[in-house]
């Protein structure tokens, strides 16, 4: 009996799709990609191209200068000088620009974090907890939020020069009287944790401050011997800084109240979308509302409170209006608005420094973003998947 061989396999004829076609369907979205992206760099590029032209100028510049310098950049280090201490280096110079990057960076760090802390609490609060009054606060933050904080510029001027009489001096102590209580503290919190029945973990952490408390206090002893004029008798610890007008921590303060509503309403949502399940079955456990907000609803919620970080940071950082009225000396100024002095002047604008400036400014922005590029997409998608 004959059989039949097995057929013999289609062959799939794939038609080249024409230009036309091509163009019609596919081509016309990348034209339109190049261009957003043309028109997005072309002003980065020309600041960068300003920066290292001769000509110090920004109108009549060429896009690709005959000439070439980095004369605008090392300008901005003259007069500074590394040593050691916070921050690492001082500036002499009329325009201090390592100094304000520090302020900015220092300033945009501390108000993020603060307003992130205080928004992850609010935002359990409102999607976890049941209280009298909760819906109307939600309604009360949404609406406040609404209004601009320029709106209080007088206010906030009046209150920060009030509060520059009050606390206008800062509380200092000398290095050791905050040393000491912490070595006491972590040689104690040692022998327990080496006498007790502490998990290896508790042990761990306990160890660790342990010895990180015995080398602060070693560097105190012996740091005036090493480092001349460091941790030296003048070399004090503040307790409580100055608050007012022209001082670092008014301005944080005053930043705190900008967008801790709209970050609350954010990372609600985020938590809202948490099964609630995970809670019931935490707290059969035996856990406490705080173990089941810092064990197990603050680390699902992590990609958008990194995203919210990255935001509040960035509009912080490039905050100009309000640190302009609120700070008035040189060395206190932020990036922004140090920016201002270098054309300040119509006669003696320094269009080549201000370039190199603007260039400079960009690289703190462009490393937490290239840090955290994959949190930034995962936050934003949403929040857990069942």
């Amino acid at each position: 009996m004959a059989t039949s061989s097995p057929a013999a396999p289609e062959r799939v004829v794939r038609r080249r799709m024409g230009f036309q076609r091509w163009f019609r369907e596919l081509g016309w979205r990348h034209v339109v990609a190049f261009l957003a992206i043309a028109f997005a760099l072309f002003p980065f590029a020309w600041i960068v191209m300003s920066s290292i032209n001769t000509v110090d100028t920004l109108t009549t510049v060429k896009f690709l200068p005959d000439e070439t310098t980095f004369r605008n950049f090392t300008a901005l280090f003259e007069g500074c000088s590394w040593h050691v201490g916070v921050p690492p280096f001082t500036c002499d110079a009329t325009t201090p620009f390592p100094l304000w990057l520090w302020n900015s960076v220092k300033i945009a760090v501390i108000a993020s974090t603060v307003q992130l802390v205080l928004s992850a609490l609010a935002a359990y609060s409102f999607a976890r907890l049941r209280w009298r009054g909760r819906r109307t606060g939600l309604i009360a933050i949404l609406l406040i939020q609404m209004f601009p904080q320029f709106l209080a510029f007088v206010a906030l001027f009046l209150l920060l020069d009030t509060l520059e009489g009050t606390f206008g001096e800062a509380v200092q102590v000398d290095l050791w009287v905050i040393v000491l209580p912490l070595v006491i503290i972590a040689a104690i919190l040692s022998y327990l944790a080496w006498r007790s029945d502490w998990s290896a973990r508790t042990k761990r952490k306990s160890y660790a401050f342990g010895i990180t408390m015995a080398v602060l206090g070693l560097i105190t002893v012996i740091g005036p011997a090493i480092f001349d004029n460091w941790l030296g008798p003048e070399y004090g610890v503040t307790l409580f800084p100055t608050i007012g007008l022209g001082t670092h921590t008014g301005l944080v303060l005053v930043y705190l109240g900008g967008a801790v509503g709209v970050n609350t309403w954010l990372i609600k949502g985020f938590m809202d979308s948490i099964p609630t399940s995970l809670d019931e079955a935490a707290k059969v456990d035996g856990a406490t509302e705080w173990d089941v907000f810092y064990r197990i609803v603050l680390p699902l919620t992590r990609p958008i409170l990194i995203v919210i970080f990255i935001l509040t940071f960035v509009g912080l950082y490039n905050e100009f209006i309000l640190a302009q009225v609120l700070i008035r000396d040189v060395d206190q100024f932020t990036y922004a608005t140090g920016l201002n002095l270098f054309v300040e002047s119509e006669y003696a604008a320094k269009w080549g420094q201000l370039s190199a400036a603007a260039v400079i400014g960009t690289l703190p922005i462009l490393l937490l973003f290239w840090a955290l590029q994959d949190r930034i997409v995962s936050g934003l998608q949403g929040a857990v998947k069942g």
